[in-house]
């Protein structure tokens, strides 16, 4: 099955240490749920062999699809949602539908600093502003170099898939896998979950406030 396609970062660097051994792809699983975001996983083969854990989280908002670009696109907030971010920064290179986003993450032992370079475009519905896709992936740059001091996350592919839910909410699904990690799932898994509703939560709140 072929990997889906994000966040600028987002969370990118928590969800790589939910690796573990090899077993059948399945289903979405109801892991984690609050009254605003609810957190489904899955196994999917990895780009390196074995299997990876592909994470989606689900929301309403009262937003569109402009206001997501907006806020993704906003270097200045990005540290706002993005848990642990040290820097969010941002480089357009087409307009609203395409930029690059390098985020470095000040994360604890035993997961250490991280940094990723992710690759945005832009799939917009022509007749309705709360449909569309944000896909994302891993990019190298040379604005963003590799360094010696910080892991760099690779192989990462995700995407905001974005629902018209009626009533001006729109129904946001983001999804989420990358390269597989060797931090153990007894100390990643409660560790990616928490994070990962924070974010979910500050940008949905952010983003509802714009």
């Amino acid at each position: 099955m072929k990997n889906l396609q994000v966040t600028g970062c987002l969370l990118v660097l928590l969800v790589q240490s939910l690796f573990a051994g090899a077993i059948g792809e399945g289903e979405y699983k109801l892991v984690k749920k609050d009254e605003v975001v609810s957190l489904y996983e899955r196994w999917v083969p990895g780009a390196e062999g074995g299997q990876v854990r592909e994470i989606k989280a689900v929301f309403e908002v009262r937003s569109d699809l402009e206001g997501m670009i907006s806020l993704l696109t906003d270097q200045a907030r990005g540290k706002e949602w993005n848990v642990n971010a040290q820097l969010y920064n941002v480089l357009h290179t087409g307009g609203r539908t395409n930029w690059i986003t390098y985020t470095r993450y000040s994360i604890p032992w035993p997961l250490g600093d991280q940094d990723c370079c992710l690759a945005y475009s832009v799939r917009k519905d022509s007749g309705n502003l709360r449909i569309g896709i944000i896909s994302f992936e891993s990019v190298l740059h040379n604005q963003f170099p590799v360094s010696p001091e910080v892991t760099r996350i690779t192989g990462t592919k995700g995407k905001w898939q974005l629902e018209d839910a009626g009533n001006g909410r729109m129904k946001v699904s983001y999804f989420v896998s990358t390269n597989r990690s060797k931090i153990p799932r007894w100390i990643s898994d409660p560790i990616v979950r928490n994070n990962l509703f924070s974010t979910m939560s500050s940008f949905r709140s952010i983003l509802e406030k714009r």
